[in-house]
């Protein structure tokens, strides 16, 4: 039986080969995601523009806009935008609004192919999400070092996700400018809410950000995440289908 990654990484070959990826105006500098991190006065939280998924079908009440003119009232740190059309109901459209922002923002997608990495760049990214489970057991292992420098020379960031201890451990050895923890395992879908609090503790030396994503939904897991090292989290589902977007966000907030 197919596992859901297996779907999203066949998903993106098909997208990639169509050209959807393959439009874009021009080159942006987008802000840099590590360093607004860092600085942020509150615990970072990353607001992700997401309409829909594969957990959980059609999410949000709101357009791309709205949810947009929300967090940034709201406080975001940075802003994460879908751009998968089909299962999540994302847009590089989407990007566009989000560059209107000022805030950073990652490009969250099912990256296996330069041209995305391209797409993120000229509709204004900064960062790009890579997946480390996706190179482990979808695609050449060595894409993910490829995609990396691709990204580094279009003056991205990369965020490489794991969601295993073992993914962990490879991601650590990549040239990825920040890590992600992510509890929801995408070849299943299933969500472990241990995972953060596992896995922070082998991070301990670690210098680059750490982001927590999947499954946050309250201001004391947020401080949970943050008493036991966590750099900042990621939220989407909570906040994009939420009646109130900016207020949901508010109350999150917690200090450094």
């Amino acid at each position: 039986m197919q596992d859901k990654l297996t779907e999203l990484v066949m998903n993106a070959e098909a997208l990639v080969s169509s050209g959807y990826y393959g439009h874009g105006a021009r080159r942006y500098e987008g802000a840099r995601l590590s360093t607004t991190l860092t600085a942020h006065p509150t615990f970072p939280v990353i607001a992700e523009v997401k309409l829909a998924s594969p957990s959980m079908g059609r999410l949000s009440p709101h357009g791309p806009r709205k949810l947009i003119d929300d967090y940034v009232k709201g406080g975001a740190a940075a802003l994460s935008v879908l751009t998968e059309p089909h299962f999540f109901h994302g847009s590089l459209k989407n990007l566009e609004l989000g560059r209107q922002s000022g805030l950073p923002m990652l490009m969250k997608d099912i990256v296996i192919n330069e041209d995305q990495v391209r797409a993120a760049s000229l509709h204004g990214a900064g960062a790009v999400l890579l997946i480390q489970e996706v190179f482990d057991h979808v695609i050449s292992p060595g894409r993910r070092d490829d995609l990396i420098d691709c990204a580094h020379n279009w003056g991205l960031e990369v965020v490489l996700e794991a969601t295993s201890e073992e993914g962990l451990a490879r991601a650590r050895e990549s040239e990825a400018d920040l890590l992600g923890i992510n509890q929801r395992d995408l070849r299943t879908l299933r969500l472990d809410l241990t995972k953060a609090m596992a896995f922070l503790p082998l991070l301990s030396e670690e210098e680059r950000p750490v982001v927590i994503m999947s499954g946050i939904g309250s201001r004391a897991v947020i401080e949970g995440i943050r008493d036991h090292g966590g750099d900042a989290v990621l939220v989407g589902g909570h906040l994009s289908s939420s009646k109130d977007a900016e207020e949901a966000l508010r109350a999150l907030e917690v200090p450094r």
